[in-house]
C-alpha cells in the first residue's frame, strides 16, 4: 500500500471526479479538501491524536496484471484430477442408481447389497421442492424489505433472538442432563445480553450501513444473480462430487486396494471439494465488493438529490470479469490456504473416529481438531477483508494481507462490532428461513397423508423437515452473501479513503459522520 503524507498544496489541488479504473493511469489520484469536523455531542479524538489530511490512498490499478498465476495453474491441475476421478467413479454410481443399488456392486458375498426400495412419485417430490423453494424465496424477499425499511429495529430484534437461542440451548442441554454444556450456553446467553448495553451506541452506524447496502443491492441486482449462480454451481458440483465419491469407493473396493490408498483418495477428494467451494464463494464475494467499491468511489451524487450516477454501465459484469481473470489467482491462493487447514481438520476427525478406544489418541485428535477449526475460522475472517482489498485495488493476495493487518490494527474493534451486529441479522434470517421451510414441508406431507411408500411415520416428517430446512437456508444464502460482502466493502472503502466518499457521496457521508464521528479518522491519517 502506498501511504505517504501529501503536502497541503497537493491535498487542496483537485476536486475532479474520480476516474473509471478501466481508464485510469497507474498513479495516485489527488485528494479533495477533506473537512475534519467534530459533530456536536460526538466523541473526541483519541488522546494525543491531531487529525491531519489523509495522504494518497492505495492506487486503483488501471490495468492490473494477473496476480498469483501459480495458484491458478495449481487449481487447474487439481480440477483436472477431479475430472479423472469423476470419469472413473460417476459411471459406476449411475449404473448403481439404475439398478437400485448404491455403494456396493452385487457380489457373491452373503452380505448382499444395499437396496433402495423407497418409491416416491414425481409429483410429491416436485410439490415438496416447490413448497420449500417458494417459502424460502418469499421469506427472503420479505426479510430483505424489512432490512431496508426497518434496519434499526431488526438489528435489535435479531440481537435478542440470538440471546433467546442461546438460552434455549442451555435449557435443552439441561433437559439432556449435559450440565457442562448447559453452563456454557447459559454463560454465553448472559454475556451477550449484558454486552448489549455496551454496544448499543454502535447500532445507528450499523443501521445506516445495513440500509445503504440494501439500497445498493437493489440498484445492482446483478449481484443477487451472481450469488444465485454461484450457489447453483456449488450445488451441481456437490452432486457430482457425491456421485464421484461413491463411485470411487466402489472402484477401489472392486480392486481390493489397501486401506491406506482408500483413505488417501478420500482425503484428496475432500480437499478438492473444500478448494472448489471456497473459490466459488470468494468469487461471489469479490464480485459484490468490486461493485460496491465502484459505487462509492466512482458514483457521483447529484446536487439536491439522492440519485447517484456512474461513469459506466455493466458494473457487476465488469467486477465479475476481474474476479475471474486478473484476480482469480489470488482467489485460488487464499482458498488454498484455508482448504489445507480444513482438510487437516478432517484428517483429525478421521483419527478421532478411528481411535478404537485409545484415550490418548482420541484426546490429541480432539485438541488438533479444535485448534485447526479455530485457525480456519480466523483465516476465513481474514480472507473476507483480504479479498475486499483485492476487489477494490487489484492487489496480489500477499499485498492485500499486509493491508488487512493495518485495517485490523487501526479499525479492528469497529469492524468486528459492525460485523457482529449485522451478522446477527443474517443469522436470524437464516434460522427463520430454515424454520419456515421446514414447516412448509411438514404441512405438505401432512396434507398429503404421507410421502409415497415411506408413509407418514415420525422418521418421514423429520427427514422432510431437515431437507426443507436445508433448502430454505440455501435460498437465503443468496441474500446473505450479497449483504455480508456489501457490508465488508462499505467498511473498507470508508476506512481506507473517507475523503473520496465525502466528495462523491456528500449526503451519505454527512449522515455517516453524524452517527459515526470516527469516520473522520481514516487509516492513513491514524497511521501517519
Amino acid at each position: 500500500m502506498n501511504k505517504g503524507q501529501t503536502n497541503s498544496n497537493e491535498w487542496l489541488m483537485s476536486n475532479k471526479q474520480r476516474p473509471d479504473p478501466s481508464q485510469q493511469q497507474q498513479q495516485p489520484y489527488a485528494q479533495p479538501q477533506f473537512q475534519y469536523t467534530q459533530p456536536q455531542g460526538g466523541p473526541s479524538a483519541p488522546p494525543g491524536y491531531t487529525p491531519i489530511p489523509p495522504p494518497n490512498p492505495p492506487k486503483i490499478i488501471a490495468k492490473p496484471k494477473y496476480n498469483d498465476v501459480w495458484a491458478t495453474a495449481l487449481f487447474s491441475v487439481f480440477m483436472a484430477g477431479f475430472a479423472v476421478f469423476a470419469a472413473l467413479g460417476l459411471p459406476l454410481t449411475i449404473e448403481d442408481l439404475k439398478t437400485g443399488e448404491v455403494g456396493r456392486r452385487p457380489t457373491n458375498s452373503s452380505s448382499g447389497s444395499v437396496s433402495l426400495s423407497l418409491k416416491v412419485s414425481t409429483s410429491d417430490i416436485g410439490g415438496l421442492i416447490a413448497a420449500s423453494v417458494g417459502t424460502g424465496v418469499a421469506f427472503s424477499v420479505v426479510y430483505f424489505m424489512l432490512m431496508l425499511k426497518f434496519p434499526g429495529p431488526i438489528i435489535k430484534f435479531s440481537y435478542f433472538v440470538n440471546v433467546l437461542l442461546l438460552a434455549g440451548m442451555a435449557a435443552y442441554t439441561a433437559y439432556l442432563k449435559s450440565y457442562i454444556a448447559c453452563a456454557i450456553f447459559a454463560v454465553l446467553a448472559v454475556l451477550v445480553a449484558v454486552t448489549y448495553w455496551g454496544i448499543r451506541d454502535r447500532i445507528p452506524f450499523s443501521q445506516l450501513v445495513l440500509e445503504t447496502v440494501c439500497k445498493i443491492s437493489i440498484r445492482f441486482n446483478g449481484t443477487l444473480f451472481v450469488a444465485f449462480g454461484g450457489i447453483v454451481v456449488s450445488a451441481v458440483y456437490a452432486v457430482v462430487w457425491i456421485g464421484t465419491l461413491f463411485g470411487m469407493m466402489e472402484w477401489l473396493q472392486v480392486r481390493n486396494v489397501s486401506s491406506g490408498a482408500f483413505y488417501a483418495i478420500l482425503v484428496i477428494l475432500v480437499f478438492m471439494s473444500f478448494w472448489f467451494n471456497e473459490v466459488v464463494r470468494n468469487t461471489i464475494h469479490m464480485t459484490v465488493c468490486g461493485t460496491f467499491a465502484t459505487y462509492f468511489f466512482m458514483g457521483m451524487q447529484q446536487p439536491n438529490s439522492d440519485r447517484v450516477t456512474l461513469p459506466s454501465n455493466h458494473t457487476t459484469a465488469k467486477s465479475l470479469g476481474r474476479a475471474l481473470t486478473t484476480s482469480f489467482g489470488s482467489i485460488c491462493f487464499g482458498s488454498l490456504l484455508i482448504s489445507i487447514i480444513r482438510t487437516l481438520k478432517f484428517i483429525a476427525q478421521l483419527a478421532r473416529t478411528d481411535s478404537d478406544g485409545n484415550i490418548i489418541c482420541c484426546f490429541v485428535a480432539t485438541c488438533l481438531e479444535c485448534i485447526l477449526g479455530c485457525l480456519a475460522d480466523i483465516l476465513d475472517y481474514f480472507n473476507k477483508y483480504a479479498y475486499t482489498e483485492i476487489a477494490i485495488y487489484g492487489k496480489s493476495y500477499c499485498e492485500a494481507g499486509k493491508d488487512v493487518c493495518e485495517l485490523f490494527k487501526y479499525k479492528g474493534f469497529d469492524l468486528i462490532l459492525n460485523d457482529c451486529l449485522i451478522g446477527y441479522v443474517l443469522a436470524a434470517g437464516s434460522f427463520f428461513a430454515a424454520a419456515l421451510c421446514a414447516l412448509a414441508g411438514f404441512l405438505f406431507v401432512y396434507t398429503k397423508g404421507g410421502l409415497g411408500s415411506a408413509g407418514n411415520g415420525v422418521g418421514v416428517y423429520v427427514g422432510v423437515c431437515l431437507i426443507c430446512a436445508f433448502i430454505g437456508m440455501w435460498m437465503f444464502l443468496v441474500l446473505l452473501e450479497v449483504v455480508d460482502s456489501g457490508t465488508a466493502a462499505t467498511f473498507v472503502c470508508l476506512a481506507e479513503d473517507p475523503a473520496t466518499i465525502q466528495r462523491q457521496q456528500p449526503r451519505f457521508f454527512a449522515a455517516l459522520q453524524e452517527r459515526y464521528p470516527e469516520a473522520n479518522w481514516g487509516i492513513q491519517s491514524i497511521a501517519y
